[in-house]
């Protein structure tokens, strides 16, 4: 039998994919031991659809996994959310499984309402909050459970969640300005490409056929150019099959783990966001270091916790690298600074947080630092793409427009 699932995988991204297995049970087992949170699993029975009925059946199915899919992405924002109003709740002073009660009621997210409730259900039947948080690894990463459980330890669990909400929504107001950023640029790219699509498709094909009829040589540019219009004219229906089928390709391939390796490397890489993207991967490691030293979680577990979060596999490795050293006894700046993966300023500052015993407020120092070198970064990046992709597809536009004009002056200087 066919299964389709809907998981999360260990950094918390949506996983849409079918499984082959004997029966349910035995689906949801191979899928968790993929090391995958499953969120939903249906039957996919492949059958022959003829009638419009079943069509129109398989459009709501798609519809609602498509939905499913959007719902599980919108978690994220999800959990600060809770965060906050659970360390509210139990500010005020009310019990945790009455705080998570009150709470599930005002959750909108199904899929967040469904394990929210799955907590409370293991905190009643006499489960810590930490371990009853660790069957949703997926969602709440290991560095919320980790400082859970310290804060259970410590009798501040109140605080610790408090900590964690302000930390979630940091994440998630950098994530929009990330997002904000983008937006603007790609509206332009995509305005600008349905110019050219339009030109290509329906004003060069009555011009080229005006030159078809004067039976001249045409300039080199021209011939291209009508060349690309009339492939465009008579196959433009493959260019969204095109670029669906590439998007999905992409996406199964940084599915794999030498995907995940060589997509990794090129972010470290690419001209234009390497800066922006170093910055932020400093921004997490520091951050989310300094805030679970402070909460006192063992350094070495510190940063087993952080290489699982910080979002590269270049940075993990050496990250890993560097807690193997800070085992064999070498300090913490000297590790980080023979693993090269952080700024001389920012390896300056740790140093000097290590010698003044004050490591953990010198990292979430260095982590405000870079929040507003990001609010920079972002800033003049936004207002060089904008530039840059006005002359691009200036050049594009500018190039079809001369390889038209071109031959009508040639035309009109031989009527003359």
């Amino acid at each position: 039998m066919i299964f389709h699932y809907q998981a999360l995988n260990q950094k918390g991204d949506s996983v849409s994919d079918y499984i082959d297995a004997s029966s349910e049970s035995t689906a949801r087992t191979k899928i968790r031991a993929q090391g995958l949170y499953l969120v939903k699993i249906s039957r996919h029975d492949v059958v022959r659809e003829e009638s419009s009925h079943q069509e129109m059946g398989k459009i709501k199915i798609l519809m609602e996994r498509l939905s499913d899919e959007i719902s599980i992405r919108f978690i994220s924002k999800q959990i600060g959310l809770f965060s906050r109003q659970l360390a509210t709740l139990l500010k005020a002073g009310m019990s945790l499984p009455h705080a998570i009660t009150d709470i599930i009621d005002q959750i909108d997210n199904k899929h967040f309402r469904n394990v929210v409730a799955d907590i409370k259900e293991k905190i009643e039947e006499g489960s810590s909050f930490s371990n009853a948080l660790l069957r949703h690894r997926p969602i709440f990463s290991d560095m919320y459970v980790n400082m859970v459980r310290v804060g259970e330890n410590l009798g501040s669990l109140d605080h610790v969640i408090e900590r964690l909400a302000e930390m979630e929504e940091k994440k998630n107001i950098l994530k929009s300005k990330v997002q904000a950023a983008l937006y603007y640029p790609l509206f332009m790219f995509t305005f600008a490409s349905i110019v050219v699509i339009f030109l290509m498709v329906s004003i060069i094909p009555a011009i080229s056929e005006m030159f078809k009829d004067q039976n001249k040589d045409l300039p080199f540019s021209t011939e291209i150019v009508m060349f690309i219009s009339d492939i465009l004219k008579h196959f433009w229906f493959m260019i969204p099959v095109i670029i669906i089928t590439a998007y999905y390709l992409f996406r199964r391939y940084i599915q794999t783990p030498e995907g995940r390796l060589k997509i990794d490397e090129l972010k470290l890489k690419l001209p234009l966001i390497k800066n922006l993207y170093r910055k932020l991967l400093v921004l997490r490691f520091t951050q989310n270091l300094g805030i679970l030293m402070n909460n006192k979680v063992d350094i070495i577990k510190s940063f087993e916790i952080v290489q699982k979060i910080v979002g590269n596999q270049v940075i993990e490795a050496k990250i890993a690298e560097s807690s193997k050293k800070i085992r064999e006894g070498s300090s913490i700046s000297n590790a980080l600074q023979k693993s090269d993966f952080l700024p001389r300023m920012v390896l300056g500052m740790i140093a000097a947080g290590e010698a003044s015993d004050n490591l953990d407020t010198m990292l979430l120092n260095i982590g405000k630092v870079y929040e507003t070198e990001i609010d920079l970064t972002i800033t003049s990046l936004t207002s060089l793409i904008e530039p840059l992709i006005i002359i691009v597809m200036g050049i594009i536009i500018g190039v079809i427009v001369l390889s038209v004009m071109l031959p009508i002056m040639e035309m009109s200087l031989l009527v003359q």
